[in-house]
């Protein structure tokens, strides 16, 4: 069955939720130029409040659903291709050739060329996007609730000599972070999804809830935990 196309608008999911850390966390920004800023500062908006780009967490949530799906695709060995291997040319669902076939094909039939972009996607891809595609799923930038933040904390971070086990001379830095407790406001639309593809945008907002998904830079060292409370009194589909 072939998915929805973006021709015709045919259902919206808006979803309202609020992002927590149980943990501090960092979204990385470039380095300042400030000599009294840390090596390693955070992103904040003009108001100087830390924020987390909707890209940021976009990339958490695709790569989560991505992992398990295609983990279901191995293990069941099935026909239809649910997620993309990215590391490897012929793992993708659109390889390059394959998209200039296609588009040579139809290029007088905008409609056929689209229908038949989304067919040979997979499922991942209808869902989040690709080059070819545009994404379902569309997240607004997650502002900090500002009765949640007071303010950063800096942090002294070391790299470590592998050979002798111990601190590497000179290279001792600090990096800013965000204390755990941060409240981040999550607003998400869903567009023109089949049962299928909001089932799989669904799931990996569950492992948000759950706390399985972590956000943000040096999440080895302990940051980044996260859990996601769904507003669906606010919600609408």
């Amino acid at each position: 069955m072939i998915a929805p196309d973006m021709f015709t608008f045919t259902s919206r999911l808006h979803y309202h939720g609020k992002l927590v850390f149980t943990s501090a966390h960092r979204i990385g920004a470039e380095r300042s130029l400030d000599v009294t800023a840390p090596d390693l500062p955070i992103l904040q908006t003009v108001d100087g409040l830390p924020y987390i780009p909707g890209s940021s967490f976009k990339g958490a949530w695709r790569a989560y659903t991505e992992a398990i799906l295609r983990t279901v695709q191995v293990q069941h060995n099935l026909g239809e291709k649910l997620a993309c291997d990215p590391l490897t040319e012929n793992g993708r669902c659109l390889p390059q050739k394959h998209v200039s076939d296609i588009k040579n094909t139809y290029r007088d039939d905008q409609k056929k060329l689209d229908e038949t972009l989304r067919t040979d996607s997979c499922l991942i891809c209808r869902v989040f996007g690709n080059g070819h595609l545009a994404s379902k799923v569309l997240i607004k930038d997650l502002i900090i609730q500002p009765d949640s933040f007071y303010r950063t904390e800096i942090r002294d971070g070391v790299a470590i000599d592998r050979d002798s086990g111990r601190a590497a001379d000179g290279m001792k830095y600090q990096f800013e972070t965000v204390p755990a407790g941060a409240a981040f406001d999550l607003e998400i639309l869903v567009e023109n999804a089949s049962s299928a593809e909001l089932g799989v945008a669904l799931m990996g907002l569950l492992a948000f809830q759950r706390g399985e998904v972590l956000l943000g830079g040096a999440k080895s060292r302990g940051l980044g935990w996260c859990e996601l409370q769904p507003n669906w009194e606010a919600s609408e589909y």
